[in-house]
């Protein structure tokens, strides 16, 4: 036998090989000669030697047997002894080892098997011999206990030629080769093996004492008796409302818990942590409320703003309430069951268990309960790869029961793996307890949009000025929806009409319908897909406008505008406290009130004398114009601007832009809208303007490379498989979650997802807002809407033959293709110019109108009629 193959395990049985039947009738041979060999040994008696054998005591011996097998196990015994020694216990011990393979396990005896056996029971009974260990002589062993080849080889030539201690190293390093055959294992792993069983004892034993622990206290607090002091050892650490630990804290004991607790150093036992119970519903009852808070800032803010500043919007909404957290309902009370602790730690021991029979030694962490799921903190062992427990997420499932699971390996910020299982009784996350919370009332976030809680009970409030753009996606009943809903509610309590304004883009046209009345529209709810583009088209043009406004005044972003004349009222302030400080010192040296009057008014009259920009476009068509000497000028007498002047409003709204499908968009027009979503998402956020895209169908071509690289902030629900789930968040994990607001947010600029339950809020508590805010003013639309042609835009931006400023520039290009190719086709125009079918159309229809080309003749180019040179 070559060294090669018996150095290779025992290999596993095939099939068929397992199937048969002499397997087990050859298992229980092997068992048999192993309990008479063991037998035979165990009752060895010298005096049972025949007479004629060479081991015979006397004549006499023989005549009576003491042997348990008789003169066959007496013989085989002696004989045994002789020759091997107490090594010879080896042998039936092997032979057990062999049965057991045959009737259950999958390694197959082989003849490496056999020589490993002959191996070590040379080796051992040569060991024996040359550790001078049992080689007393006596009737049942004549030659010692190393017997013939242990005296032989052990005595007489290894220990002359080597030494004792090279034979000995020699002699272990054999018998560990011999087991190595036998077993088909490595001796490392057994060790491993045997340390993980008692690591799973030692945590199964740990997890029993803190349920008597537990229910010993639950005992304790209904009977009534004295504070006794727990052993320092046994201490529990209690933590106050303050978050600081308390370990003094004596327990109560009663006669009938009276339990004496032996003193043991042991690690504290993992905390459970239990983050799913939502906030009673009188916590904030002494805090101010959200409505009066905003209500407070929004009234500062248009004092502290020059009159007219938020033009006519604020007019017309000046007495805008925002709604009141009473509209908002909290979710009844169901009598949910306490948590149950017994059966959390029970969970984790099965964990730690599952893994051990992998070979893999972790401890025990904290047991974190959330909303929807409950987390599991297991520390690996020095030396442990976390990619070996993340692999075992299928075995884990299987061995916990659990639909679903969830690894993380390791959570971030700690240096344990987390495993995450679905409870079974979900809590819901009301969306008035994340909208009274101080981080939304009282947080630094521009655009707060509260999303949901955390596994730790963290509430999640998302700030869109700083995502500043959103992706949510998920499978159909995930919770993206509701997901829509409570962003939408959470502006809606947030800002008034003339501070924030929707577009909303519904293909679907029953999502967004609650929302049509809204005061915070800045156009009709859009539910035609082919209105769509000329919305988001819209958007751009505002976009675009707002910059060249910024440019004329100065400022960078949208902020540094709007707060442009907070600045100018501070430094007017400044100097009108100046002017009066200087007014007395002015009169002392003689010059008389009428005379400062005068030069005040002739300095207004200067002022007045400059030229500004007009202020055009306002709503409801007034006009506020002067000519150079400050006379007012009515509709018919103002001079007409200039074309390259800008009208400058004072302030401006937010515009968050939501797009509830994007998938039958893309089905319109794919490459118009993706180039339309990647001018928003590459330049609105420092314009004020800011866009929610959500779809049900993650795929590659509705969620691009291009629209993914420009909205880094990602919300993924459930999700049918790993590949969706890339699409969304470029990595895996969504297929793992367990549908009804369980999501993973990632937030703007974090690494990795964070797992979290989402708010909820109902249909009725969404009417109930929007009634309240239609109750206060009908939606003002910024631009008109032709319902005959399906546009929107100004009147001033068409043409006279209803050719929009956009599609002229369109159609210069379509000229420009026309007269390189010398032919004009609507495949040309989709080909060359990157158009869709509908728009390519539009511009062969105008361009046959304008009597530039012929009318079409089926598949043949149309006709040129005019010299394009």
């Amino acid at each position: 036998m070559s060294r090669a193959a018996a150095a290779r395990p025992p290999r596993a049985r095939s099939t068929d090989e397992k199937e048969s039947p002499w397997n087990d009738v050859f298992g229980i041979g092997f068992l048999m000669v192993a309990c008479l060999l063991l037998l035979a040994l165990i009752s060895y008696d010298p005096r049972d030697m025949p007479s004629w054998s060479f081991l015979a005591l006397s004549e006499s011996s023989g005549e009576v047997t003491h042997n348990f097998v008789g003169r066959v196990g007496a013989l085989m015994a002696g004989h045994m002894l002789w020759l091997m020694g107490y090594a010879a216990y080896l042998l039936p011990f092997s032979m057990t080892w062999f049965g057991v393979c045959k009737l259950h396990s999958k390694i197959r005896v082989t003849r490496a098997a056999w020589l490993g056996v002959a191996i070590m029971i040379i080796s051992g009974a040569a060991l024996l011999e040359v550790q001078n260990l049992l080689t007393e002589r006596d009737h049942f062993t004549p030659l010692g206990g190393s017997g013939g080849l242990g005296f032989v080889i052990g005595g007489t030539l290894l220990k002359h030629l080597l030494g004792k201690a090279g034979a000995t190293l020699l002699l272990g390093t054999a018998y560990m080769g011999g087991l190595f055959l036998v077993t088909g294992q490595h001796p490392l792993s057994v060790i491993q093996n045997i340390r993980a069983e008692i690591t799973r004892w030692k945590t199964e034993r740990e997890a029993q004492r803190l349920i008597a622990e537990k229910l010993a206290e639950e005992a304790a607090s209904t009977v009534p008796g004295t504070l006794t002091p727990v052993p320092e050892g046994l201490r529990k650490k209690k933590k106050d409302k303050s978050g600081e630990i308390r370990g003094d804290t004596p327990v109560a004991t009663g006669p009938a818990t009276n339990m004496e607790l032996p003193l043991q150093f042991e690690p504290p036992p993992p905390k459970i942590i239990d983050s799913s119970v939502s906030r009673a519903h009188d916590d904030r009852s002494d805090k101010p409320k959200l409505a009066e808070v905003w209500e407070k800032k929004r009234a500062q803010k248009i004092e502290q703003a020059p009159h007219g500043s938020l033009g006519n919007l604020t007019k017309l909404f000046k007495d805008y309430k925002l709604p009141s957290m009473e509209l908002l309902k909290w979710p009844e009370d169901t009598g949910r069951a306490p948590t149950n602790t017994s059966e959390l730690l029970g969970i984790q021991a099965t964990i730690v268990k599952a893994l051990a029979s992998f070979g893999i030694t972790v401890e025990p962490g904290d047991i974190t309960r959330g909303p929807a799921i409950t987390r599991y903190e297991v520390r690996p062992v020095d030396g442990l790869r976390v990619s070996r427990i993340a692999n075992l997420d299928a075995d884990i499932a299987r061995a916990t029961r659990a639909e679903r699971i969830n690894i993380l390996a390791p959570i971030p910020g700690k240096d344990t793996v987390g495993i995450e299982l679905a409870n079974s009784e979900k809590t819901i996350v009301p969306l008035r307890e994340l909208l009274e919370d101080d981080v939304f009332v009282n947080g630094k976030a521009k655009l707060p949009v509260a999303l949901g809680k955390d596994v730790y009970g963290k509430t999640i409030i998302g700030d869109l000025a700083i995502m500043p753009h959103l992706l949510v996606a998920g499978a159909t009943g995930s919770g993206k929806s509701v997901c829509i809903n409570s962003i939408v509610t959470s502006l809606i309590c947030r800002f008034a009409p003339d501070e924030l304004r929707f577009i909303m883009i519904d293909p679907k046209v029953v999502e967004m319908q609650s929302y049509e009345e809204l005061p915070h529209l800045a156009l009709p709810v859009v539910t035609d897909p082919k209105k769509a583009l000329l919305a988001l088209r819209w958007v751009v043009k505002e976009m675009e406008n707002r910059y060249q406004i910024f440019a004329q005044e100065g400022c960078r972003n949208f902020e540094t505008f709007n707060n442009r004349n907070r600045k100018r009222k501070a430094e007017a302030d400044a100097a009108r406290a100046a002017r009066n400080a200087a007014a007395p010192a002015a009169t002392k040296a003689g010059v008389d009130d009428a005379s400062v009057s005068a030069a005040f008014a002739k300095e207004a009259a200067e002022e007045a004398a400059v030229p500004k920009t007009a202020e055009v476009g306002t709503v409801d068509g007034d006009t506020d114009l002067r000519d150079a000497s400050g006379t007012w000028l009515g509709d018919s007498q103002a001079p007409a601007p200039r074309k390259q002047e800008v009208v400058i409003p004072d302030t401006m709204p937010y515009i968050v832009v939501i797009v509830d499908e994007l998938a039958d968009l893309m089905q319109t027009a794919p490459a118009d809208i993706e180039v339309a979503i990647a001018r928003i998402t590459q330049m609105a956020r420092a314009a004020g303007i800011h866009l929610i895209v959500a779809t049900q169908t993650p795929r590659a071509d509705v969620i691009t490379g291009v629209i993914k690289a420009n909205i880094p902030t990602r919300i993924a629900f459930q999700v049918s498989s790993a590949l969706d789930s890339r699409v969304i968040l470029d990595r895996k994990g969504a297929e793992n979650l367990v549908g009804k607001g369980d999501m993973l947010y990632v937030p703007p600029g974090g690494a990795q997802p964070v797992r979290s339950q989402g708010a909820l809020v109902t249909d009725d508590e969404i009417h109930a807002l929007v009634e309240h805010c239609v109750a206060q003013g009908k939606p003002v639309f910024d631009v008109k809407v032709d319902d005959e042609n399906g546009e929107f835009g100004d009147d001033d931006d068409m043409g006279e033959d209803g050719v929009s400023s956009e599609e002229q520039e369109c159609l210069e290009k379509c000229l420009e293709v026309i007269r390189q190719e010398k032919k004009a086709s609507t495949s040309l125009l989709q080909r060359r110019l990157r158009l869709g079918y509908g728009k390519a159309a539009r511009m062969i229809d105008i361009l046959e109108d304008r009597g530039i080309i012929g009318p079409g003749e089926g598949a043949k180019p149309r006709e040129i009629l005019v010299q394009m040179d």
